[in-house]
């Protein structure tokens, strides 16, 4: 009797335990289900398979800016390629900064004709904001005119973020004055580099134009002195200049302003008799044409001299060592002069 009512006592107390044990194992696997369903759910799946492809396609995280960057470091026919097939491409291609326009980028042949250059040209700017162009490049080939659209082209790409302008009209067979009234009010203020061939040229001057100006090269160029001596006034920041075949000039005249000159080249300048050089810190001079005086002025720091000229030979050692003391590097060449028997004796 006392051991069936002791019985009696226990069993409960089990069967209350393995109820709360079966509880616990419900309640366990019921979370997991649900962790299990949470898991693998579709909507999870699809988020998954986006974030794949956000790994997959990171680039396509990259800002506006990012992407113009990269845009703007790629040749203007490439960038014109992958800006069909891209559309983050697309949108930078309307503020792509390097536009150059010449057989090769316009992918036109030797005998590329008048309608077709023009209408490419015109295909690219139409499909161009304007804004934002920082190198302008026209270089127009051989026995092609075109001088009665360059204005409208270069309307549309000088503006105040112009860095970089480059116009060459190749044996063209009108007299093309370029529009300096498009280099008026601050326009030129921002030009690092000109580079002009085949046309006329008068510059504007404005207080404070041309502050930018590094390098200058012309060719073929008509400009007089004049014209050039203001520009080069103004422009206290050149370091490089490059005339050649500039016809109209005679006595060339360089500034002491030009502090930061350091390469000079004249070229086949038909009417230069005279080159004073004024700048202190000319460190390379090249000259080809007639035969020229230098006058005497800022030469000391020269120390590569090339020099190509009639008669040049008796002139240059009669002249230049006292003249040019530091030259490390020195090339001369001429033209009707015999050598005879010593270094001192040249023959007329």
């Amino acid at each position: 009797m006392g051991i069936t009512l002791e019985m009696n006592r226990v069993m409960p107390t089990r069967r209350r335990r393995q109820r709360r044990r079966r509880r616990r194992n419900r309640h366990r696997y019921r979370s997991i289900a649900k962790l299990g369903k949470r898991k693998f759910s579709p909507s999870q799946q699809d988020d998954d398979s986006q974030g794949a492809k956000r790994m997959k396609n990171s680039g396509m995280l990259l800002s506006k800016d990012i992407w113009r960057r990269i845009h703007c470091l790629m040749p203007m026919r490439d960038a014109a390629r992958v800006a069909c097939v891209s559309r983050a491409f697309l949108n930078s291609w309307l503020c792509y900064p390097n536009l150059t326009f010449n057989k090769d980028t316009l992918g036109l042949d030797e005998h590329v004709c008048e309608t077709d250059f023009i209408s490419k040209v015109d295909h690219i700017l139409k499909r161009h904001s304007g804004t934002c162009v920082k190198t302008f490049k026209l270089e127009v080939p051989y026995e092609l005119d075109v001088c009665d659209h360059v204005d409208r082209w270069l309307q549309f790409a000088i503006t105040p973020a112009i860095e970089e302008l480059t116009l060459t009209l190749y044996g063209t067979a009108q007299k093309y004055n370029f529009p300096c009234s498009l280099l008026s009010d601050g326009m030129a203020d921002s030009i690092r580099i000109l580079d002009l061939g085949h046309c006329a040229f008068c510059p504007t001057i404005e207080p404070g134009s041309w502050r930018s100006l590094k390098r200058l090269c012309l060719s073929f160029v008509r400009i007089t002195e004049d014209d050039l001596g203001c520009l080069l006034l103004n422009s206290l920041a050149l370091e490089g200049m490059e005339l050649r075949h500039c016809d109209e000039i005679v006595s060339l005249k360089i500034p002491c302003t030009l502090q930061q000159l350091s390469y000079i080249t004249v070229s086949e300048c038909s009417r230069v008799r005279v080159i004073e050089n004024k700048a202190p810190n000319v460190s390379s001079f090249y000259f080809t044409g007639n035969k020229v005086k230098l006058s005497l002025g800022e030469w000391l720091q020269v120390k590569k001299l090339n020099m190509r000229s009639s008669r040049i030979v008796r002139y240059a050692r009669a002249t230049l060592p006292s003249m040019m003391p530091n030259v490390e590097t020195l090339s001369i060449g001429s033209l009707r002069e015999v050598y005879t028997n010593t270094l001192d004796d040249y023959i007329d």
